[in-house]
């Protein structure tokens, strides 16, 4: 059970009665219905509040149940002395020409939902004194109960402070004020239970945003507990409520663990993985010594044949480079020296014609973000650009089965590509030669992108260059050890995967 879901069963058995136990000696809601309605008679006459137009009695279709001994169903205007927004001062056209606002400090505070969220600490709205008298009808003094109602605030419910300043509800809450200070405390919190949300919700009045009225909230049919079990109810749910929050501490401190187990188990096999530790190196098979010949050969052969261009050496890895011990029959290479790097672009003009009648794959990081859940590049949903913007820009057409990584925003999602494409500046490309297993090189560059965080350069978002990203060090076993890596890979991380589960 979350945090929340605890809290929410404490405050709907509370409103439900089963919080605590019923007192017969209790004197009844019916009672405290009289007096709240003696009450308000008593400031109708002497010029306090406005008379309320009444509402109609509670029909038995509109009651659910069996109420707890003492209980009354009743309607929510009849439990408050008044009920007022924001909107209750004049219509719209004379709320704008009246209600002038300022940011620098003026004569009231103007109280929004945000505000009363962050406690009044910053951004605070302010109005002047005319403003502030003309909203005569949604004053505050501190007590008041606050109830947002619209949009995804609806369920919250804020006791107003007394901030020794003139002060004024502003538009999208309503404010409520009861006889009984602890009537304040017992309804912000039926409010926020399931059962209060969910009769606030029930108001959205046909429209898609939800929203309810201050008419809608004072016609809200609920349950009534006698005054004193409200004081009951109140005093265990401030004694449970920090025990709910050691509660969410620990729960959340759980979750994280939770939550990070799966990656780093995955981590640790390609650790692993990456330092020979995985499988058994066999004496037979020939060493990556030997593939590197066959890479030079097979590049050098692909330079005279013009296919690709001859690219500068590659500077020697130097001791520092090389993270941990591998077994003997493996070397250290450069990503730059085992494929062909690539970096993106973007056309050089946005223009609508590049994107008309396109058919070739736009990879983006944005894209790549929903496709991390498989090796192999599968979003359906990846853009296209047509052979003009390719032209109009510096990206390039990458081949089928090449890796592409985001290289920005952020550094680290990697996809094998099965189909030719190309990509936008934030992202760099290794097509491997033939004789490197291209899912092996996609595990070691998985392995290596915390080292590329730390190469990587900016300050307002990190990323790292091609030139970078082609000097990335990866160990290279013996091709066949690399398809043995790929297969115990796989088959743990699966197992990694299910035990999460």
């Amino acid at each position: 059970m979350t945090p929340e879901q605890l809290k929410a069963s404490i405050l709907q058995y509370a409103v439900e009665g089963k919080l605590v136990k019923q007192n017969p000696n209790d004197e009844p809601a019916s009672e405290l219905l009289k007096k709240i309605k003696n009450e308000k008679a008593k400031l109708v006459k002497e010029g306090k509040i406005n008379k309320e137009r009444a509402v109609r009695p509670v029909k038995e279709e509109e009651k659910d149940g069996v109420l707890p001994t003492g209980w009354t169903y009743t309607r929510f205007q009849n439990i408050s002395l008044f009920t007022t927004d924001y909107v209750a001062n004049g219509s719209f056209k004379t709320l704008r020409e009246h209600t002038h606002k300022y940011k620098e400090k003026n004569y009231a505070l103007f109280v929004r939902t945000m505000d009363l969220s962050a406690n009044f600490k910053s951004n605070l709205t302010y109005i002047d004194k005319d403003s502030y008298d003309f909203l005569s009808k949604s004053k505050l003094f501190g007590g008041e109960l606050i109830l947002p109602n619209i949009g995804g605030s609806i369920g919250k419910a804020f006791l107003m402070p007394n901030l020794n300043m003139p002060m004024s509800l502003a538009p999208n809450s309503i404010m409520v004020k009861f006889t009984e200070q602890v009537m304040n405390k017992y309804f912000s919190y039926f409010i926020q239970s399931p059962m209060g949300k969910s009769l606030l919700l029930n108001n959205k009045g046909g429209t898609a945003t939800p929203k309810f009225s201050k008419t809608e909230l004072r016609n809200m049919v609920l349950k009534l507990p006698p005054l004193e079990e409200q004081k009951r109810i109140v005093a265990k749910i401030e004694k449970l409520m920090p025990l709910v929050d050691e509660y969410a501490e620990s729960y959340n401190r759980l979750q994280k663990i939770d939550n990070e187990f799966e990656d780093k188990l995955k981590q640790s096999v390609l650790q692993y993985a990456m330092e020979g530790k995985l499988v058994k190196q066999d004496p037979s098979d020939e060493p990556a010594s030997e593939l590197i010949k066959k890479i030079e050969n097979e590049k050098a052969k692909l330079i005279k044949e013009g296919k690709i261009k001859k690219t500068k050496k590659l500077s020697a890895i130097t001791d520092d480079e090389k993270p941990f011990d591998i077994p003997d029959s493996w070397e250290w290479v450069r990503l730059g020296e085992i494929g062909i790097v690539t970096s993106g672009g973007t056309p050089r003009k946005t223009e609508k014609s590049y994107w008309d009648d396109a058919n070739i794959p736009w990879i983006t990081p944005a894209v790549m973000s929903k496709a991390q859940n498989n090796i192999i590049f599968d979003n359906d949903n990846v853009g296209k650009i047509n052979q003009k913007g390719l032209s109009n820009s510096s990206a390039q057409l990458i081949s089928a089965n090449s890796i592409v990584v985001s290289s920005r925003a952020p550094i680290g999602y990697i996809n094998i590509v099965p189909f030719a494409y190309t990509t936008n500046q934030g992202c760099k490309s290794i097509s491997t030669y033939a004789k490197v297993d291209n899912k092996y090189v996609y595990y070691a560059i998985k392995f290596s992108v915390p080292d590329m965080y730390k190469r990587a350069s900016g300050t307002t978002f990190k990323e790292i260059s091609g030139t970078r990203f082609g000097e990335t060090v990866i160990p290279l076993p013996p091709l066949e050890e690399q398809k043995l890596i790929i297969t115990k890979v796989e088959k743990l991380q699966s197992s990694i995967g299910e035990l999460s589960k």
